[in-house]
């Protein structure tokens, strides 16, 4: 999803946006959104709007699910402008003009899909809904197949997605940005939905945030103690958090911890976004795709269903291309691309 949301926002132009996995009553199992209501006002939204008459989550992605087209537009009108769900969540998300797309696989309803606009943007159009329409069959499938692991073997490496918080030395949060807020939840929760946003969310963040100033703590007093740094596995990626003292004297009562908070994600991926920007046919690039996740001559040619002296082949021409003379420089060529961009 942080990858697949940023790309479709190219697509159809937006400032932010959000996908719903929901199941077949219409009921919110999870979400991922780039932006995010900070924890008291995503509360509020469960507990007085979710199920609420006028704003309810279910009825508005059963009635968008029954429509045929699949792809909704929607700007407020004057009364919903003055409504208290606009004030209170819609405006906090500069969600004003909203496209909504269903996710459908084999006919049932996986989810929607939502690209937000602010109030001083256009409405999105006929134009956009066929865009995003173009593509719901390809956004189906990724969703459907769900989010493959990368192997263990293929290295994390940190992303541009980071931000930083501060908190006192018992872990108690005093500054954030949203987005610090944001990646904190990510880090340390796999679920979003009605159920799992209670004080439980709001705890796991706690207590990595009591562990990593806990850490920090044993070190300023000489303990023997591990670097204060944890890396955290959720639904949502990796994510690391590294803290850091911002007093000059540890030992204050009202002495400060920066904790930054970075999502990482799998060099395969950005191997495959590079390979894109590359003069590679489409061979080459599956063929390099192959060589990074370590598969033989013979896996590749079981997998593509030809010949070991095609892939022998495509492999030759790969390396021409690149300008190398094995596996190793073909990967290095790329990553270091990469690097260079």
């Amino acid at each position: 999803m942080a990858s697949l949301l940023p790309a479709l926002r190219e697509l159809v132009p937006s400032e932010s946006a959000a996908f719903f996995w929901v199941d077949s009553r219409g009921e919110m199992r999870n979400m991922y959104a780039e932006r995010m209501l900070p924890p008291e006002v995503m509360s509020l939204y469960f507990e007085r709007y979710y199920d609420g008459r006028d704003s309810s989550f279910r009825r508005a992605f059963l009635d968008r699910a029954s429509k045929p087209e699949g792809v909704v537009a929607m700007t407020p009108d004057s009364e919903q402008l003055r409504s208290a769900y606009y004030n209170e969540i819609q405006r906090k998300l500069d969600a004003h003009h909203v496209l909504y797309g269903i996710v459908r696989e084999q006919g049932a309803a996986l989810g929607q899909l939502s690209l937000y606009r602010s109030p001083q943007a256009q409405p999105f159009g006929s134009r956009e809904r066929a865009d995003l329409s173009s593509v719901m069959r390809y956004v189906a499938h990724g969703i459907a197949g769900g989010d493959a692991r990368p192997d263990a073997a293929f290295a994390f490496q940190d992303s541009d997605d980071e931000a930083m918080l501060v908190t006192d030395r018992s872990g108690r949060v005093r500054h954030a940005s949203e987005k610090a807020r944001r990646l904190l939840v990510l880090a340390t929760s796999s679920q979003i939905n009605p159920a799992s946003l209670k004080a439980a969310v709001n705890e796991r963040s706690s207590q990595a945030l009591r562990a990593l100033c806990d850490k920090l703590a044993a070190i300023a007093r000489g303990d023997d103690a591990s670097p204060p740094m944890m890396t955290f596995e959720s639904s949502w990626g990796r994510h690391f958090m590294r803290a850091y003292w911002l007093s000059e004297d540890p030992q204050a009562l009202d002495a400060l911890v920066g904790v930054r908070i970075q999502r990482q994600e799998p060099m395969i991926l950005r191997f495959v976004q590079v390979m894109g920007r590359l003069p590679l046919s489409p061979q080459q690039r599956e063929i390099a795709l192959m060589i990074a996740q370590g598969k033989s001559n013979q896996e590749m040619a079981d997998g593509l269903g030809v010949s070991g002296n095609t892939i022998a082949y495509h492999i030759k021409q790969l390396f021409l291309k690149l300008d190398v003379h094995d596996r190793a420089g073909a990967i290095a060529r790329i990553t270091a691309r990469d690097q260079a961009a």
